[in-house]
């Protein structure tokens, strides 16, 4: 198994943004319906089921819920979805008094179920009693709709195909992964399901998982959510699969990213990758049936630069054919075609026939396409490769970086970054700034192209400036203090041909040095400002409110006030470290809230919930006497704010107290 776990890191808005950069954003963070308080609740967000086959009619159990169990209480319900008519619940339910849930039956007839397909439907709740029971409590991960999916369970039998000499065997594939692993997995049994034609899965993929997918007549495919058997602990469930369309619940998507099948060996999949709060990324991914000419001869090949190429063989392949034509003709069909059948009919003067996995050539222009065609020990041609390469052996067409350089803008090191570039060759430059972290994380996982794709372009003018004799000088200006930052640029030349290059640097912050001050300085009463951003939307919005800090031992302090929510008060616990002259904070447990515990943790760039003694963050007095926080020295990752973390046991719900997330604050004694 040639297969590569690729990715890691858990999906964020970061992310998200990205990842719809090229085409569209196909995905957001999970977010709850804030329309009204959620006392009385699905406690379900979705059930699926699978019925025996043969089942006439299948029932779910939904539990509806309330904080408190004080009085009874009517509920109205409401279906709605396409197969709506098919599933059966009661529209009133009654939760009595004493009781905090109550269980509802819902059925469906099976009978209108075709083999391999699903319905749905949704449930609503539309109304309830005005008087509420006990604690009120808003908590944020609970819905008013809950969806329901039914199907048939199927049974499986091996898929056979039938070689050219008559025989029956199983049918195998090869599955090409690069979204969220990478590599190939040859050999993969492939089964079909009993009763139908075109429903199939591949058994042992992923994680050792099967891969179901269904073949419409049209030569369609839809691949449904699925597990891939990866157990991602950064969201505490499975990571799923799906086709794009399925995973937006809109099959018009479909017209974009298609999913499809050429009728004889290959299957086109543009799929995505995600848990419940967002996406790990999407893409096409390929499946390619075995065939009775898997044997055939395969070349690959790289440009080493000078005219030499350095190629690899399969095990069929016994030579290599190979010539160079001038300029691009990668994308001339017509050619390539010509050239293919000039090369097996020995039909030109520069073929050079080979073994060897380096040649090399010393073409007469500048840009040059290489045509190679393996062939095996019968002298059976396999499928040509064709590579534009430039060649310049003098290094005088190159593009090339001659200074690149970012850093604080002295005038304004605070906000302020300047970027100054100096090129030569260049034709053209893309570039894209952004916090650090955020585009190291993208450069992990995506295609350089793909990032540079939603950067911007050096205009005529600047790309002049930045070829002349000084480079170019640009200024980057409401930038986050002390924030770290990053430039990534591409330089091509008039050829094609590409350079990249990149630098980072940290701007200056009022915080990077605390004025020395005893404990007891910092007890009193704050004002405190701070950006605060919930789940609904990225835009922060700037809170005020007051935090108490009280001294409670020799160095300890309790901190009051830093959840601005009414129903939620914490005492959060700091450390007076004498040698900074700040007070640190930890993560730490902070009891429970609307039955489900908190705990006092930070969030990052890329990380929504961060909790754990491996990161914390302090804050002090600055000359400009406001108290300022910064990650403390030896955090795992630059923390940008906290946030009061829920957790249903100790599986973190993905929520906070209120829905907010606290950044930049600034701390002012009264």
């Amino acid at each position: 198994m040639e297969k590569f776990l690729r990715i890691l890191l858990c999906a964020s808005a970061a992310l998200l943004s990205l990842v719809a950069c090229d085409q569209e954003q196909i995905g957001e963070m999970a977010s709850p319906n804030d329309s009204d308080n959620k006392e009385i609740h699905f406690v379900q967000k979705s059930l699926v089921k699978e019925f025996e086959q043969g089942t006439k009619e299948g029932e779910f159990t939904v539990v509806i819920a309330r904080n408190g169990n004080k009085g009874t209480y009517r509920v109205l319900l409401q279906k709605s979805g396409k197969n709506a008519s098919l599933f059966s619940v009661r529209d009133t339910v009654v939760i009595p008094d004493g009781q905090y849930s109550v269980e509802v039956p819902v059925t469906v007839n099976m009978n209108a179920v075709v083999l391999g397909s699903s319905v749905t439907a949704s449930l609503c709740i539309i109304g309830r009693d005005a008087e509420l029971g006990d604690d009120p409590a808003y908590i944020t991960q609970y819905s008013d709709f809950l969806d329901l999916t039914a199907s048939f369970t199927l049974e499986w039998e091996p898929y056979m195909r039938t070689t050219e000499s008559g025989e029956q065997v199983q049918q195998t594939a090869t599955y090409y992964y690069s979204q969220f692993y990478e590599g190939y997995q040859r050999g993969m049994l492939v089964e079909r399901a009993k009763g139908t034609t075109n429903i199939f899965r591949l058994l042992d993929w992923g994680a050792g998982v099967n891969f179901f997918f269904k073949v419409n007549s049209d030569n369609s495919v839809v691949v449904p959510g699925q597990s891939i058997g990866y157990y991602y602990s950064g969201s505490d469930e499975y990571v799923y699969v799906s086709d794009i369309a399925q995973y937006l619940g809109d099959e018009a998507y479909y017209d974009r990213f298609p999913c499809t099948f050429d009728g004889k060996q290959t299957f086109t999949l543009n799929l995505v990758y995600y848990v419940t709060d967002g996406m790990f990324g999407y893409g096409p991914e390929k499946i390619v049936f075995a065939g009775d000419h898997d044997n055939d001869p395969v070349v690959s090949a790289t440009y080493e630069g000078d005219g030499k190429f350095s190629f690899e063989f399969n095990s069929f392949t016994s030579s290599c054919k190979a010539v160079v034509v001038e300029g691009d003709v990668t994308g001339d069909t017509e050619e390539l075609n010509k050239v293919y059948k000039q090369i097996c009919l020995g039909q030109r003067d520069d073929i050079r026939t080979f073994s060897d996995n380096t040649q090399q050539w010393t073409p007469s222009v500048p840009s040059n396409t290489l045509i190679a065609v393996p062939f095996d020990a019968e002298g059976k041609p396999g499928e040509m490769i064709a590579i534009r390469f430039t060649y310049d052996p003098d290094g005088t067409i190159a593009p090339e970086v001659l200074e690149f350089s970012i850093s604080p803008y002295s005038v304004d090191p605070y906000s302020t970054m300047v970027w100054k570039i100096r090129t030569r060759n260049a034709a053209s430059v893309r570039y894209i700034m952004m916090d650090k972290d955020v585009l190291d994380y993208y450069e992990e996982n995506y295609p350089l192209d793909q990032i540079l794709g939603i950067g911007s372009k050096l205009d005529a003018d600047n790309l002049a400036a930045s070829e002349g004799p000084d480079g170019l000088t640009l200024y980057y200006q409401g930038l986050s203090e002390g924030g770290a930052y990053r430039v990534l640029a591409e330089v091509t030349n008039r050829y094609g041909d590409k350079v990249y290059v990149t630098d980072s640097t940290v701007l200056a912050s009022h915080a990077d040095k605390f004025k020395a001050v005893s404990l007891d300085d910092f007890v009193g009463a704050y004002i405190v400002n701070a950006d605060v951003k919930t789940s609904n939307s990225n835009q922060a919005s700037t809170e005020s409110f007051r935090v108490d800090i009280i001294k409670t031992g020799e160095n300890t302090v309790m901190i009051k006030g830093l959840c601005n929510y009414s129903s939620y008060s914490p005492a959060i616990t700091g450390t007076y470290i004498p040698e900074e002259h700040c007070i640190r904070l930890q993560s730490q447990n902070l009891g429970e809230f609307s039955y489900l515990n908190v705990v006092f943790g930070f969030v990052a760039n890329l990380y929504t919930g961060i909790w754990g003694q491996s990161s914390s963050m302090e804050f002090g007095f600055c000359d400009d006497g406001l108290l300022r926080w910064r990650t403390t020295a030896g955090s795992e990752m630059n923390l940008t704010g906290y946030k009061f973390l829920l957790f249903d046991g100790t599986s973190y719900t993905g929520y906070a107290v209120g829905d907010k997330t606290y950044e930049n604050i600034l701390m002012q004694k009264l």
